[in-house]
C-alpha cells in the first residue's frame, strides 16, 4: 500500500471522529478573549488624506501598528506583540502609553461608523467579498512585515496595504498619500486584481481576528477598531489533529463492539 493509500485509508477511519469534532466544534459557543493593550508604536514616516463624502478629510499616519499586549484585562503574564491593521476611520487611538481593553466579542461586519451614543446605529454593513478581501490583505500584511526586507519599498508596501484596507471598508472615501510609492500599492491591493498582488510570500488566508475596544464598540466614544492575522494551524498539527481523530474513531468502535456483546 502507497503512503497516499496508506493516508487516504486513516482518513477514513478518522472521518467519523472528525465528524463528531467539527459537530461539537460547531454547536460550542466561541470563547471571547480580553486583550489588554499596554502601548502602540507604528512608523510614522508616511502620511496620507482620506478624502470623502460631506467634506471629510482625514489626515493621518498610514500603516500598520504594533501592540504590546496581555491576555486578560490588565498588563499581567508576558507580554506578546501584535501586528494590527486599522479597520475604522472614524475614530482614534494615540501612540505610546494606552491601557486599553479590548477583546474580539464581535466579527468585521460594518464600516465601525458609530458617531452617536447609541448603541450600533448609523455603521455599514460589509458585503462578503470586502470581508473576504479585508481578510486578505491582512494576512498578507503579516507576511510582508515577516519576510520581506526592511527597506523603503517594504514601507511602502504595508502602507499601502493598509490605505487599501480603508478603501476597501469605505467604498465612497479615497486614501491618497504624498508619496507616490504608496498611492501605486494602494491601487494595486484594491483594484478587480488584487489578488494577483498578493504571491510573493505563500498562500494567504483571509482568517482574521477582529479587536475592538471593550464596552465602547459601537458608540462615538470607541477608540478604533483594529484586525490582525488568525494563526493557523501548522501542517504538523494537522497531521496530529487527524491521528488523534483516528485514535478516537477506533476507540469508540471498539466501545461500540463491547456494548454489543453485553447487550448480547
Amino acid at each position: 500500500m502507497s503512503r497516499f493509500q496508506s493516508f487516504s485509508a486513516a482518513l477514513k477511519t478518522a472521518a467519523p471522529a472528525i465528524a463528531l469534532a467539527c459537530g461539537l466544534a460547531a454547536a460550542a459557543p466561541s470563547q471571547a478573549a480580553d486583550i489588554f493593550l499596554q502601548s502602540d508604536t507604528m512608523n510614522t514616516s508616511r502620511t496620507a488624506h482620506i478624502y470623502g463624502p460631506g467634506g471629510f478629510d482625514e489626515h493621518t499616519y498610514i500603516g500598520p501598528i504594533q501592540f504590546t499586549a496581555f491576555e486578560g484585562t490588565s498588563a499581567t503574564g508576558d507580554s506578546f506583540s501584535i501586528l494590527a491593521f486599522c479597520v475604522d476611520i472614524f475614530h482614534n487611538i494615540g501612540l505610546g502609553s494606552l491601557n486599553l481593553k479590548y477583546n474580539d466579542d464581535y466579527d468585521l461586519t460594518t464600516n465601525s461608523k458609530y458617531t452617536t451614543s447609541t448603541p450600533f446605529a448609523g455603521a455599514t454593513a460589509l458585503s462578503q467579498a470586502q470581508i473576504t478581501q479585508v481578510g486578505r490583505l491582512v494576512n498578507y500584511g503579516q507576511l510582508v512585515f515577516d519576510n520581506a526586507p526592511s527597506n523603503t519599498d517594504t514601507i511602502n508596501r504595508l502602507a499601502g496595504l493598509q490605505g487599501a484596507i480603508w478603501q476597501v471598508i469605505n467604498p465612497g472615501y479615497s486614501v491618497v498619500s504624498g508619496n507616490s510609492g504608496v498611492n501605486s500599492y494602494i491601487a494595486d491591493y484594491t483594484g478587480a486584481n488584487y489578488a494577483s498582488h498578493l504571491a510573493d510570500y505563500g498562500a494567504v488566508s483571509d482568517a482574521i481576528t477582529f479587536i475592538t475596544e471593550t464596552n465602547k464598540y459601537g458608540t462615538k466614544s470607541a477608540h478604533q477598531s483594529f484586525a490582525y492575522a488568525a494563526a493557523v494551524p501548522e501542517p504538523a498539527t494537522w497531521v496530529a489533529m487527524i491521528a488523534g481523530f483516528g485514535l478516537a474513531g477506533a476507540a469508540l468502535r471498539r466501545s461500540r463492539r463491547q456494548l454489543a456483546v453485553v447487550r448480547i
